[in-house]
């Protein structure tokens, strides 16, 4: 009777384990279900619409996970790019070449997911998925609405956000931006290199004014400055940074 309990016992702890999730995925509202289904919305002359992600290794081997996605709906001139792994890969890439290597429970962090309106507007639908290399069918993804409306017209109410370079492009020594917020909000822009790595942040920013990013030691290359207010990204410009000649 001992060795058939037992036995039960470890026919449901393997079930469990079959059915438990190789990947979490969160975003900075909590965790994402398999299958999740998000709205992100921005002004349609932003650069970009990033979407951040949170992603764990959930078992006790190290993980080669590949990201792949899948355009169910684009308005016309949009377009999606994955980055991964260290690599920012073009619109026409619909999965990465190179897999993230995880080990046990790690947590990876990054604008894993890129969109870019063009001035488009409206909805269009992307499905952003992760998958062991070594087992395709052990995956999770989730699928986000890219909103876009006119400058300065949000799917609540009229509201002047803006954020703007307010120095040289390319930035050699000083990254500054010009912004604007509603009165009585508070927000951060947040500076990111290609792969998604928080570079600096400047917390608590009120009404108008230009933030600067010393920017003397960052390598030479492409980043991206975004507004972020009560938590969600509103808006994002990309800057160049070169140490060369500018003069």
């Amino acid at each position: 009777m001992k060795n058939l309990v037992l036995s039960f016992f470890l026919l449901i702890l393997c079930i469990i384990q079959g059915y438990s999730q190789s990947l979490k995925l969160a975003d900075d509202f909590g965790p994402l279900t398999n299958g999740a289904d998000v709205v992100q919305s921005g002004p349609s002359d932003t650069l970009q619409l990033i979407t951040w992600l949170n992603l764990t290794n959930n078992t006790a081997s190290t993980m080669r996970v590949m990201m792949k996605k899948q355009e169910i709906s684009m308005l016309p001139e949009t377009s999606s790019s994955i980055c991964w792994a260290g690599y920012c890969y073009g619109p026409e890439m619909m999965v990465c070449i190179e897999p993230l290597i995880m080990q046990p429970g790690e947590l990876v962090s990054g604008c894993f997911g890129h969109f870019g309106p063009h001035g488009s507007r409206g909805v269009s639908i992307i499905r952003w998925t992760f998958y062991n290399q070594a087992n395709p069918s052990d995956s999770l993804s989730v699928t986000v609405r890219y909103s876009t409306y006119p400058t300065g017209i949000n799917h609540i109410q009229s509201q002047p956000y803006s954020l703007a370079s307010a120095g040289p492009v390319p930035a050699d020594n000083t990254i500054k931006l010009k912004y604007m917020l509603p009165p009585a909000e508070k927000g951060r822009i947040e500076l990111r290199n290609n792969t998604g790595k928080l570079v600096a942040t400047h917390e608590d920013i009120l009404l108008s004014g230009i933030s600067s990013f010393n920017s003397q030691n960052l390598p030479s290359g492409v980043y991206f400055c975004t507004l972020v207010v009560d938590g969600k990204p509103c808006l994002t410009r990309k800057i160049p940074v070169y140490h060369g000649l500018l003069h």
